[in-house]
């Protein structure tokens, strides 16, 4: 490893491998608005590692440091079981109430993943309902009867899954089809497509009962371009940066 990555990166490993041993990520909770349901609560949850000289290490930071090294089924166990506590939590305001959760190609390669997962949300006395378990567009096409078996077998346990980071290549819509999600978030490229090109995935996605994520929402006029075409939710800076917790609620933010 020392060959191969920077010592500054290694130095992140360790403290990375010891902030996910003693529970010392900081979990952030991404608000989405629902263009339909603005008054239910979804989040997009991510995490952060905080150094100690204050120098904050963003979850995409992290993710890449696992993916690096041996760390990435660690990660993804933290998510997990961060995403489904706080989701329990919501559930008591809210049942319908839904948190996104990213993972990785480490747990979309695993086999006992979807078992495992399904034990930690029985271990919270935790219904499946609004649990969303999201994997990227290019971890899905390394092996798609690998990825292909691990999201059959959550939606058989009724855990939703969405595809990140979906494109306008053909093969995307192809790989929809062949899993079956019932959500995407969009990558920037698309987003800052042509109306026409947004406008005819978002018109193949409804087709297929499929909802659209559109992420990077950083202006007002954006907000109204995408809800009148047709997304379901809408996520970004304009909509509203990232929480410590759940007691967000958009009402105050729309009317």
């Amino acid at each position: 490893m020392h060959n191969q990555v920077p010592e500054k990166n290694i130095k992140l490993m360790r403290l990375m491998k010891q902030a996910i041993d003693e529970d010392l990520l900081v979990p952030g909770y991404h608000p989405l608005l629902q263009t339909r349901f603005p008054d239910r609560k979804t989040y997009l949850l991510s995490c952060h590692l905080k150094t100690a000289t204050g120098q904050l290490i963003p979850y995409n930071s992290l993710r890449k440091l696992a993916g690096m090294s041996d760390m990435a089924p660690a990660l993804d166990r933290w998510m997990a079981g961060a995403g489904l506590q706080a989701l329990k939590r919501m559930h008591l305001e809210q049942p319908e109430a839904t948190i996104v959760i990213p993972q990785s190609i480490s747990a979309l390669h695993n086999p006992e993943y979807p078992r495992w997962l399904d034990r930690q949300r029985q271990r919270e006395d935790l219904s499946s309902r609004g649990l969303v378990i999201t994997f990227r567009l290019s971890q899905i096409a390394k092996d798609l009867k690998r990825a292909r078996d691990c999201i059959e077998a959550l939606q058989k346990l009724d855990i939703e899954t969405m595809i990140d980071q979906f494109s306008d290549h053909p093969a995307a819509v192809k790989i929809l089809k062949v899993m079956r999600c019932r959500y995407i978030s969009v990558n920037s490229k698309l987003l800052n497509a042509d109306n026409d090109t947004v406008n005819r995935i978002i018109n193949v996605c409804h087709k297929r009962g499929v909802r659209i994520l559109l992420p990077g929402i950083s202006r007002p006029q954006d907000v109204n371009l995408h809800w009148s075409s047709g997304a379901d939710i809408l996520e970004g800076p304009y909509i509203h940066p990232a929480t410590d917790d759940t007691s967000f609620s958009f009402p105050p933010v729309v009317s």
